[in-house]
């Protein structure tokens, strides 16, 4: 990597800390944490650069493939290894983009340990031609599109790491402090085994549960409104790009996804199972690397 950009890379990081990101946020009122959240949320003017064909989605598959390594090493104990090719790769993946604020909003995102790579390499750039009305398109329309859907689920993605680190400050939304440390693990509930299939929707019915009343934003994104595109739930995240994903407002996720329960889990798993056996190529989550 030239130093122009490994210092552009540093430059949008390093400010932008998520211990520096919570820390100011625990100096708002839940009321100022979630304007601001909201304000975070709104729609973006984006501006893809041209030839962005040719290079988003070997720059994102790439960028994806590093970054587990980087997450293996620090779930390892060995945080401070050799980022250069870290560097490098989002760096790569960043110049896909034209506008500055885009490329330090899509960076800020990326390095969240708890962004769901796996997902939206899977859902939104490597089956993202299987979609209805999307088939006929060309490689170079689906990488704009994949490229447009990256920055608008990574402005979501903040918003809802902004908002919920001021609604859970007693532990009232997310069974996780959220904190992006890789001594907290993935809490055991029942038999799931975190593939997070059954948060594959396009949307559903915002009935909120708990006590925790949630930021309007919330409501849209939950229905399925905050991005066209959408294949999973928003408020799914993924443990350091490992392939484990959780629901990051368990404590208060809407009714429907309480019902959902063991045997509709069973039924979803065959059903991924009688895909395999048609011959159509299913992916199991954990094998996207």
């Amino acid at each position: 990597m030239t130093v122009a950009g490994r210092s552009f890379c540093n430059a949008i990081i390093c400010p932008l800390t998520f211990s520096a990101l919570f820390d100011f946020c625990d100096r708002l009122s839940t009321g100022k944490a979630q304007r601001l959240a909201g304000k975070l949320s709104g729609r973006l003017a984006i501006h893809i650069r041209p030839k962005v064909d040719s290079c988003f989605k070997s720059s994102f598959v790439n960028f994806c493939r590093i970054n587990r390594s980087r997450r293996e090493q620090e779930i390892e104990g060995n945080p401070e290894g050799d980022l250069s090719g870290w560097y490098e790769a989002l760096d790569s993946l960043l110049s896909c983009y034209q506008l500055k604020g885009d490329r330090q909003l899509l960076a800020k995102a990326l390095s969240d340990p708890y962004f769901p790579f796996t997902k939206l390499q899977k859902l939104n750039v490597r089956e993202l031609g299987r979609e209805p009305g999307l088939n006929d398109l060309s490689a170079a329309s689906l990488a704009r599109i994949a490229a447009e859907h990256l920055l608008h689920w990574a402005k979501i993605f903040l918003s809802i790491r902004l908002a919920s680190r001021s609604l859970n400050k007693d532990g009232q939304v997310s069974n996780m402090s959220l904190k992006g440390s890789p001594e907290e693990t993935i809490p055991e509930t029942g038999s799931c085994n975190h593939c997070g299939c059954c948060c594959e929707i396009r949307g559903g019915p915002a009935e909120f549960t708990g006590s925790v009343e949630p930021p309007r934003e919330w409501l849209l994104y939950f229905r399925g409104d905050g991005s066209g595109y959408q294949r999973f739930c928003p408020f799914l995240f993924e443990y350091f790009a490992m392939g484990k994903f959780f629901c990051s407002i368990y404590l208060i996720k809407p009714q429907c996804c309480w019902e959902f329960d063991r045997e509709e889990c069973d039924f979803l798993q065959k059903d991924v199972a009688r895909e395999r056996a048609k011959g159509v190529r299913v992916e199991p989550v954990s094998s996207i690397k």
